[in-house]
C-alpha cells in the first residue's frame, strides 16, 4: 500500500512538534552560552571594572545580548516542557486530557442543574426514570 501520514493534530504529532521545537531553543542557548564561555564570564559576572568602568576584556555588547537572549530562551525553554508535559499526558492517559478540557469551562457548565424534579404523575414514563428532588442536569 504506502506510507500514510500521521494526523498533524494528533496529540502523538503535537509532541513531536513540541520536542522539534524544544531543540531548537537547546541548540540556540547552546550558540548564546558559548559567546560567554568565549569572553570568560557567567551570567553573574561583573561588566565593569572595581571603578565602574566597562570591562576591556570582553565584547560588553556581546556579552550583554547573549545574557538577555540567554534569560529569553530559559523562559521559553520552560513554558515548551510545560506543553511537553501536557502532550504527553494527553497521549498516554487520554482521561486527563478530556478533564483537563471539562474542567476550562465548557464542563462546568454542563454538570451544573437547570431543573429539579418536584413531582412525577405514577405510572408515567418519568416515574421510573427520576425520583423526587433530583437534579437534572444537561448531556
Amino acid at each position: 500500500m504506502g506510507f500514510t501520514l500521521p494526523n498533524p493534530d494528533s496529540p502523538m504529532e503535537q509532541a513531536r512538534a513540541l520536542m522539534s521545537q524544544k531543540d531548537i531553543i537547546e541548540a540556540e542557548l547552546e550558540t548564546h552560552i558559548s559567546i560567554l564561555q568565549v569572553n570568560n564570564v557567567t551570567m553573574q559576572t561583573p561588566l565593569v571594572d572595581f571603578e565602574g568602568f566597562p570591562r576591556a576584556d570582553i565584547d560588553i555588547y556581546a556579552v550583554r545580548g547573549a545574557r538577555v537572549r540567554i534569560i529569553e530562551l530559559r523562559n521559553d525553554h520552560k513554558a515548551v516542557m510545560d506543553l511537553i508535559a501536557k502532550a504527553l499526558e494527553g497521549i498516554y492517559d487520554p482521561t486527563l486530557s478530556a478533564l483537563s478540557e471539562g474542567q476550562n469551562g465548557a464542563g462546568t457548565a454542563a454538570l451544573k442543574p437547570f431543573a429539579k424534579v418536584e413531582g412525577v404523575a405514577p405510572g408515567s414514563p418519568a416515574a421510573d426514570a427520576v425520583r423526587f428532588h433530583c437534579l437534572i442536569i444537561p448531556v
